[in-house]
């Protein structure tokens, strides 16, 4: 699938315009809630976390209901068959992108100074380490079920919930006392608006094109037909997430372009970098687990980033793990290959993602919430077993 906007646009100049929009239906549609609340406190924003989008009526979700009841048509650029070829990438290699994720993606957004204030300001992800991992994952995994993006299916409406938390978030930073786990303070305009065009555009590349770094530095080379289709997948997740239009779709080649520009328009060590860095790693030791791979968590992110980036977020040294990392590369495809003949994946790379998947699955979520799940599919291509 060769569609793409293009590049060559995504000067500095023209990131820093993106920083001054955010999601224009999402924001009216949540600030017309939020103006008809009785509570102007936080409870309004828990009630949005935890209301499946079905029960999101006009009268107890005034100007919500109408938002999550629409079902857009995909753009016109946008290939069905494409987008389950990319949903089938994540089926087959979900176990390692799942890895690349926590190792790779979530850190990698966390280089973005600007960006990484809104999640410190909400403490959704510092008080609460493993949750916003928990959620993320839940997003992606039914987002790239196949067939689940399709208008009112389940991946659909699991975007459209997050592309409304984003608009929550957004408001509450904007009207102080409107978010719980906030302190309080003024939102400063000179970071632009709060989880903007850039910062959305630059969370999705992380979780497509960074997830193709994160494959080939794994042993894993897509072909090109592949890559283009996983990404595809993602430029839909977008325009659902309320990327907006004309910044979409990407190629392959594309969207690392951009995401390497977006990382080098903020690209810097910074208190809340760091903050948010160090709860996921506490995150990361709690779903793995096992207090031999205490270290790992530090040597995948030194393994995906490299030192120089890991140094700007303070994490700590690498210790005997990082040899499993080189360990992947060498003997991965040797192994699945010799065990062919067995269902599901054998690398080792396999072994580690089933390892976190299961952790994730274990967690418990928070009174309201549901458990984190998987689709039967998903279990099946991953040899994942119910908890």
């Amino acid at each position: 699938m060769s569609t793409s906007s293009g590049s060559t646009r995504f000067t500095p100049s023209f990131l820093e315009t993106l920083r001054a929009v955010g999601d224009p239906p999402a924001d009216e549609a949540v600030a017309t809630f939020f103006r008809s609340a009785d509570d102007p406190g936080p409870a309004p924003y828990a009630r949005l976390g935890r209301t499946r989008e079905q029960d999101m009526d006009d009268t107890a979700f005034p100007g919500v209901g109408a938002f999550v009841r629409e079902c857009p048509t995909w753009p016109d650029w946008a290939d069905e068959a494409t987008v389950r070829a990319g949903q089938e990438v994540f089926g087959r290699w979900g176990m390692q992108l799942s890895v690349g994720l926590f190792l790779a993606s979530l850190p990698a957004t966390y280089l973005c100074a600007k960006g990484t204030v809104p999640l410190v300001r909400t403490a959704q992800l510092v008080s609460h380490p493993r949750r916003r991992i928990l959620e993320t994952g839940q997003m992606i995994i039914e987002a790239m079920a196949p067939g689940a993006l399709v208008p009112g299916q389940r991946g659909e409406r699991a975007v459209r919930h997050v592309r409304l938390m984003h608009a929550a978030v957004r408001y509450g930073l904007t009207h102080p006392g409107a978010l719980g786990g906030t302190d309080g303070a003024p939102w400063d305009d000179a970071l632009g608006v709060p989880l903007n065009q850039e910062d959305l555009l630059g969370t999705l590349l992380a979780f497509s094109a960074l997830g193709l770094d994160a494959l080939e530095r794994l042993g894993i080379t897509l072909s090109g037909r592949e890559a283009e289709a996983y990404v595809h997948a993602w430029n839909v997740v977008g325009t659902q997430i309320g990327v907006r239009g004309d910044l979409l779709p990407l190629s392959a080649a594309d969207a690392r372009l951009v995401a390497t520009a977006i990382l080098a328009d903020q690209r810097s060590a910074s208190d809340g970098g760091r903050e948010l860095m160090a709860s996921t790693i506490t995150a990361m030791r709690e779903l793995v687990g096992l207090p031999l791979l205490r270290g790992l968590p530090e040597s995948g992110v030194r393994h995906f980033l490299g030192d120089a980036d890991a140094d700007l977020l303070g994490v700590g040294p690498a210790d005997w793990t990082r040899y499993l990392f080189a360990a992947m590369r060498r003997l991965d495809g040797p192994v699945d290959r010799l065990l062919t003949h067995l269902p599901g994946q054998h690398r080792l790379s396999a072994l580690l993602g089933r390892r976190v998947v299961s952790g994730l699955e274990e967690v418990e979520r928070g009174p309201g919430r549901p458990r984190f799940e998987i689709s039967e599919e998903l279990r099946d291509a991953w040899g994942v077993t119910p908890p």
